[in-house]
Order: C-alpha cells, then structure tokens, then sequence
C-alpha cells in the first residue's frame, strides 16, 4: 500500500535521510527520474515548478507521472513547487498531488501565515501536504527571483512558530543555500539547521541543492533537513547529454537518438543524488 507523502518525510527526518525532490521539465525526465527511482527502490518527489507548467498544461503532466507510475509499479508523489497562486494550487489539490508549496517568502511575516493557512485548509480537504517557506533564500528558480542583498536566514524562533500557527507539514528554511547554480562554494549555516530541527517537529526542506559539495550536502542532512531539492543539476545533466549528442552526431531531426543521450546523462545524476542523499545504502 502507498504510504502517504507526509509519513515518508516524517519517517525520512527520524532516521535523518535525505528524501530526493527533484524537479522534472518534460516527459523524458519524469520516465528517467523514475525508472532510476525503481532500479535503486528509493522514493523520490516529482517537483513541477513554474517554469515546465507554463510549458505544459498541469493536466498533462500528472498524467504522465500516473502513466509511469502504473507502468513501473512504484509509488509516485507529485509536488507542486514554487507556487504564489492560490488558484494554481486549489486546481493541484483537485488534480490529485501529494503536496503543494505555497511560497509567500516575498511578504510580510502577517501576510504569509495568512495565506499559508489558507492554503493548509485547502489541501486538508484532500488530505494533501503543505510545504511553506520563510526566510528568502537567494538566487533564481523558475520565475521567483531573490537578489542576495534581500535574502535572509531563518531563526529557530521564527520557524517554530509559523509551523505552529499555519499547521504546515512542511518548511523550507533559508540557511546559507541559494536556487540556481552557485557562483562560489555556500557557506551553510549547520548549527541553524540543527537548531531549527530542535525547535520543531516538522521535516525541513533545502531549496539549491544544486551543485552543492557532497560533503556539505550529508552534513546538512545531518543536522537536519529532510526534503532537499534539486532543479537546475537536472536540467544541465539532460542538456549537456543533449549538446555532446548534436555535437557528435550532426543529423539535427534524430530527436529521439538525442533525448535518449540526455537521459542517460541524466540518470547517471539522478543515480548519484540519490546514492548520496543516503536513504540506504546501494
């Protein structure tokens, strides 16, 4: 029987794993995420940001991600990222996810828990998890941006409270991570992330883990994040498979030669992250 997504991350942060969430842009991606994710028996989150919902209809790619689900007889949760629309997530929620993030890091402390409780009583209706975020982590994702000079790092106080007030399953706290591709090595904030941890009792969740050292990432599974993500790793896994493809082999209209490079190259990261995030050993 499918174990509820929110029990696989609360079991995740007892045992201090790391659970893959791993963002998919197409359908070549979400079969390779999950054939890897069969092939080593370890449950990874299907995260679908803004950038692929704008590329294709929600509609589209839940069905895809079921189809493979049904094919590969694995359990597949399906996670809306990144999400600062109400309405986008209630039509989430209706279509089936497992859980949802509603992002309100931009507002006002007052404005966030109000809409992140809003969103809560929502996807309770559907028995869905809810994902929240404070502080603001820099960096881009999808359409979300965050100049350095804005980010900010979240407090145990600050965190323990918002997951009180809101009833949110889930928080992604800012501590020394940023979206996209690094500029130089992040300076992660360890003894924050443990003492979050300590403050509460809901799983954390580390946006950037892209590109991040192996090290800093098991250090900080450590301490104490569950749910890390991974976006644009992916994404240039899939297209340098892609570029050495068209490099190698000028016949541009073999797209499905091509793609088949990409995916390659894309399970091999899929395959490291998830050896490295450590849920067993492979």
């Amino acid at each position: 029987m499918k174990k509820h997504v929110r029990n696989v991350l609360l079991e995740a942060r007892e045992k201090r794993h790391g659970l893959a969430a791993f963002t998919v842009q197409n359908a070549e991606m979400i079969k390779t995420v999950l054939k890897v994710s069969k092939e080593l028996t370890d449950p990874v989150l299907l995260m679908l940001g803004q950038k692929p919902l704008q590329h294709l209809d929600m509609e589209v790619l839940i069905n895809i991600a079921r189809t493979y689900e049904d094919l590969y007889e694995i359990p597949v949760y399906l996670h809306l990222d990144h999400s600062r629309n109400l309405d986008q997530i209630q039509k989430a929620v209706n279509l089936g996810f497992d859980s949802v993030m509603y992002d309100g890091s931009h507002l006002s402390w007052e404005e966030n828990i109000a809409n992140t409780k809003k969103v809560v009583a929502m996807a309770q209706a559907k028995d869905v998890a809810v994902e929240a975020e404070i502080g603001k982590i820099a960096g881009v994702e999808d359409d979300v941006q965050v100049r350095e000079n804005e980010a900010y790092l979240t407090t145990p106080e600050e965190a323990k409270e918002f997951a009180e007030l809101t009833g949110a399953d889930w928080l992604a706290v800012s501590i020394g991570t940023a979206h996209g591709w690094y500029r130089e090595t992040p300076k992660l904030d360890y003894p924050r992330i443990e003492a979050i941890r300590k403050a509460g009792r809901i799983p954390l969740v580390m946006h950037g883990g892209s590109g991040l050292p192996d090290g800093a990432v098991r250090q900080a599974i450590k301490a104490g994040m569950t749910k890390i993500n991974v976006d644009t790793e992916l994404r240039r896994a899939f297209m340098s498979g892609v570029s050495s493809s068209l490099s190698s082999n000028q016949v541009l209209e073999d797209l499905v030669g091509h793609f088949k490079v990409g995916e390659e190259k894309l399970a091999q990261t899929v395959r490291e992250k998830l050896k490295l995030f450590g849920t067993k050993e492979h």
